[in-house]
């Protein structure tokens, strides 16, 4: 699969090489009272409670896994904010191989001490991803070649995030509509391709911290809206998910089977819902595992929902959204509920 697209049959695999290396298949949860505030059937796919906290030990697993034995004894390296690293550093420990992350230096310490526990080396750099890009070549390079598992960009990643959907579409066969956080819009990618290939008439939507500008990107054709700006992480407390552009991957499955209208959450959103979470749920999450909650709580889908409905006879009845991450420490996250 290495320079391809992934599909489903690679996504089916992914599943399968998952599970035998620790993955879990992860709960739903609902509730009566986001139900009656959504005006529809919630249900929220646990992602922070995957191993390693995120449901980046999907595709990091699936990569290291895929690995023959040549260029597994290399190593591996990635850039990462904390989440694709720590599940990266896990799967390597698990196999028995070297991995160094680079990490921009303003990521969140309990993200790097995270990283650390499974075996990392740390490498920090500045937060741009010129500078990331930069410094895992680098790092490569010094290990002998290791091979570079990209965030969001890598095929193998994207099938193993892929396998998202199919657990979901296995729980809930339901399903009208699918809620993703996104970033560099590996999962976005993983999953569409997968529910899409599983159910044609369910609906991927595409949600994110404001400033990311996916709406513009999208509505205009272009991946990069402002190259002068592209390479800089958008300001926002969802650390985990600051990248502006799509990667090239997620951009060309974005245009061919996510849905157009984007969903856009500010920092308030976000506290609120990661404050219902724990209210609710007994549920603590990091400010991106709190996104796609926000995002189907807010005016946006719901006119999004109305509109779907009156153009093409489509009730929105049951939905799914993805809490990505639990990785913050206690501290940050009180302090971010009570603002």
């Amino acid at each position: 699969m290495a320079g391809s697209m992934p599909e489903l049959s690679h996504i089916r695999a992914a599943a399968a090489r998952i599970a035998s290396h620790g993955g879990i298949t992860t709960p739903i949860l609902s509730s009566q009272l986001i139900n009656q505030r959504a005006q529809m059937n919630v249900a929220l796919k646990c992602e922070h409670l995957q191993a390693t906290g995120s449901f980046k030990f999907r595709g990091a697993t699936n990569a290291v896994w895929s690995l023959d034995k040549e260029d597994a004894g290399r190593g591996v390296v990635a850039h990462s904010s904390g989440n694709h690293g720590a599940a990266l550093a896990a799967a390597a420990q698990a196999r028995g191989v070297p991995c160094t992350v680079v990490v921009p230096d303003n990521t969140p310490s309990s993200k790097v001490d995270n990283m650390r526990s499974y075996g990392a080396e740390v490498v920090l750099c500045p937060p741009t991803q010129e500078a990331r890009a930069a410094v895992s070549e680098r790092e490569a390079n010094r290990m002998g070649g290791a091979t570079m598992v990209h965030p969001y960009n890598d095929p193998a990643v994207i099938a193993g995030q892929g396998t998202i959907a199919v657990e979901l579409l296995q729980q809930l066969p339901e399903l009208d509509a699918i809620l993703v956080p996104t970033s560099g819009g590996g999962m976005l990618g993983g999953i569409a391709i997968a529910a899409k290939a599983l159910n044609p008439a369910v609906k991927v939507l595409a949600c994110e911290p404001a400033g990311k500008r996916l709406q513009d990107s999208l509505a205009a054709g272009v991946r990069v809206v402002d190259p002068d700006t592209a390479n800089l992480p958008i300001d926002t407390i969802a650390d985990a998910i600051r990248t502006q552009p799509l990667g090239e991957r997620g951009w060309q499955i974005a245009q061919a089977h996510v849905e157009q209208t984007v969903v856009a959450v500010d920092d308030a959103q976000i506290r609120e819902a990661m404050w219902l979470l724990a209210q609710e749920f007994k549920q603590v999450v990091e400010p991106a595992g709190g996104v796609a909650l926000a995002a189907v709580l807010s005016p946006e889908f719901k006119q999004y929902k109305e509109q779907v409905l009156s153009e093409q006879g489509i009730a929105l009845d049951n939905v799914a959204v993805v809490v990505c991450g639990g990785n913050v420490d206690l501290q940050t996250f009180a302090q971010l509920i009570s603002q």
